[in-house]
């Protein structure tokens, strides 16, 4: 049977009703790490006043090529001017404009790690220096190693939080990376693409002192925490000479004006964001401890909404749990293509309770029929 992530992400639902024969839109998605709710109420306005304008323009006229508007209110959030700002389809555009402005010749990457990074690099013959977390650790890296991987290499992409993991290094330690990529004249590019879902994660940013980092770019993502991804929206915080080189390379109109209007609506819902951060401490706490219970797996820690799993029975492996999952109409993410990691773990998106009973439950259930066949 072929692989799941066969495109090297969760969350393809499509992929699955082949693998499965089920209707794709029939799945319960643990495989992809978007707020369960759906987007904020303001969203659903704005989709609604998009649809009710006399003519459609926001469909049939062009797209502003610089989503100036949405640019002014990213600015306004993070107290920054707008020349500080690149507005892209997604975080994963951004990663290859990154690397196609940069050219680096040598880019060290933190494993495991979104797999963005090493498949963009890989397409473009870069060499890369690899950095492996230890599981002792939770995969987090020791400061001293990565200012080690900062001086051998031209460019580092550091998850932060991680992907899979869901886990930060410190705010001090970062601090100490981004200005040895100073001393080095390495980029630094920090993902913070789940940053959104952690209390006070503005204040482990260095987005409020960007101008202090000439050689960081920080990386945002929409999609996650406004549950947005289908839209494709991300930004990118750099000093202004970055993000005029990053423009100049970027197709013109990749941020389509559905897009731009949905992202800018997203925005203006303070309540929504503070709603999320809530549930999302207590929903993964309850989802972590229910999972924790059943004999045969391992739960790692995580600050953000969704959580890496170690399966410990002997002989089994995740693509193994995710295709027992996958006729029951759940989807998982095998994690076995991470580097650093082999093919017992995967990840869990943090959801509703009710989904949360329902993964256990039949969790419980293919891990009990696995042992009573193995013991008959």
């Amino acid at each position: 049977m072929s692989r799941l992530e066969r495109y090297g992400h969760g969350g393809d639902r499509v992929t699955a009703s082949e693998l499965f024969g089920l209707d794709p839109d029939s799945f319960l998605d643990f495989s992809a790490n978007i707020v369960p709710f759906g987007p904020p109420p303001s969203v659903k306005q704005a989709l609604k006043g998009i649809l009710e304008t006399e003519g459609l323009p926001v469909i049939t006229q062009y797209p502003d090529p610089r989503s100036r508007r949405l640019k002014a209110l990213l600015a306004e959030r993070h107290n920054l001017t707008p020349t500080r700002i690149a507005i892209g389809n997604g975080a994963a555009e951004l990663i290859e404009l990154i690397l196609d402005v940069v050219r680096p010749s040598v880019v060290g990457i933190v494993y495991p790690a979104f797999s963005a990074y090493t498949s963009s690099a890989k397409k473009r013959d870069i060499e890369i220096v690899p950095l492996y977390g230890e599981e002792e650790s939770h995969f987090l890296p020791p400061v001293e190693r990565l200012c080690e991987l900062v001086r051998k290499t031209d460019l580092v992409f550091l998850g932060y939080p991680n992907n899979p993991t869901g886990l930060c290094i410190s705010f001090d330690e970062l601090k100490q990376v981004a200005k040895e990529a100073i001393r080095c004249q390495t980029v630094l590019v920090v993902d913070e693409a789940f940053l959104d879902f952690i209390p006070d994660g503005e204040r482990m940013s260095l987005i409020g002192q960007i101008e202090s980092y000439p050689s960081v770019i920080l990386l945002r993502s929409l999609t996650k925490f406004h549950a947005l991804a289908g839209v494709r929206l991300g930004y990118a915080v750099a000093s202004p000479k970055w993000v005029k080189r990053l423009e100049q390379r970027q197709v013109p109109w990749s941020v389509n004006a559905v897009a731009q209007v949905l992202g800018e609506a997203a925005l203006q819902d303070q309540e929504y964001e503070q709603r999320v951060r809530e549930w999302v401490q207590q929903a993964r706490m309850s989802l972590r401890m229910q999972l924790s219970r059943i004999p045969g797996l391992k739960v790692y820690p995580s600050e953000t909404n969704y959580l890496l799993v170690r399966l410990e029975r002997e002989g089994k492996t995740a693509a193994w749990l995710q295709e027992q999952l996958g006729q029951q109409g759940i989807l998982i993410r095998n994690c076995a293509d991470y580097p650093g990691l082999d093919e017992r773990y995967f990840r869990v998106a943090v959801r509703t309770d009710e989904d949360h009973e329902r993964l256990v439950k039949v969790l419980k259930q293919c891990l009990d029929e696995d042992e009573e066949a193995a013991s008959s």
